[in-house]
This record gives C-alpha cells, structure tokens and sequence, in this order.
C-alpha cells in the first residue's frame, strides 16, 4: 500500500468506484448502480469504506472538476442492511480490491461493521458466499461466521449460496 488506509461511512460519491468493483469481482452476481444507491439510501443500511489515503492521513484532495468532497481511491467497501425490528443485518456486498486483499482492511471493515452494529443493538450477521468461493469461506469462519444452512441455484449461474450467521456479543457501552 502507498499510504495509510482510512475509514469511514461509505457515500454517494464512493457509488462509481464501488460499481466498478463490483464489475470487476462478482461478474453476473455483481450490484448496478441503482442497487448500490438504494442500499445505501436505505435508512437501516450499515455502509462502511476503506479508502487509500495520501501520505499525511488524508483522502486525496479532489481531481479538477470533482466536488470538493471528493474521496480517495475505495480500497473495499460492506454494506450490510437490517430490517425495522430485526435483530440481524444481512451483508449485503462486501469486497476488498484484490491488490489489498491479506492486509487487514476485510477484518477492519468487518470488525467496524460489527461494531456499529453492537450499537444499533443488532445481534447477528448473515450472509451468502458461493460454496466454490474457499478464500471468502475461510476468511468468514476465521472471523466467527457458521454456516447454518446450504441453498442450491441460489446464484444465476447455478452455483449453491452457503448461508452463513455470526452472533454478536452485546456492547458493554
């Protein structure tokens, strides 16, 4: 990595960049645009960046002609969605740019994630991740996910979705 990583919510303005990763990691599974926006405009959405910083700690300052609020270069991004009287955030999408994969940032961004969500008083994640996907099954089950349920031809091209839970300690706050 050329600078130190930051993170923070994930915005409007990271829609681009995420679309892109998304493109370019999970192919026909992969989120569009209007996807992205409304999960992120969604009131119960829990949406977390890493974004390469320059060298002081800072985002980038912004291209010419960008907004002033202009970030960095998105590094990984999750984005996780409870329902109203829900006591799980499903996770929606989550990925980390194959360049800066083994460097922390999934485990940060998981662990914010978890965070927030201790906050919230949410007391489980659940998610799917293909079953021919070990890397992301390993990562999971290192950070305390279960698998508690298989569905076949969950994915368009046929593939079985592991479903997996991870249950959340209640914040000591």
């Amino acid at each position: 990595m050329r600078g130190p990583v930051r993170y923070r919510r994930t915005s409007l303005e990271d829609v681009s960049q995420i679309e892109e990763m998304e493109g370019t990691y999970f192919l026909e599974e992969a989120f569009g645009r209007r996807q992205i926006r409304y999960l992120l405009q969604s009131p119960n959405a829990i949406a977390l960046t890493a974004e390469e910083c320059g060298r002081f700690g800072r985002a980038h300052p912004p291209q010419a002609g960008s907004p002033a609020t202009s970030n960095g270069k998105v590094l990984g991004y999750i984005i996780g969605l409870g329902r109203r009287g829900s006591s799980a955030v499903r996770i929606y999408t989550f990925c980390v740019r194959k360049d800066y994969r083994l460097k922390g940032i999934g485990t940060s961004l998981l662990q914010r994630l978890e965070r927030e969500c201790q906050r919230r008083g949410v007391s489980s994640l659940i998610l799917e991740v293909g079953e021919g996907n070990s890397s992301a099954l390993r990562f999971y089950k290192k950070n305390g996910f279960v698998e508690f349920s298989r569905t076949p031809g969950y994915y368009t091209d046929g593939t079985t979705a592991v479903r997996m839970r991870k249950v959340i300690a209640s914040s000591q706050l």
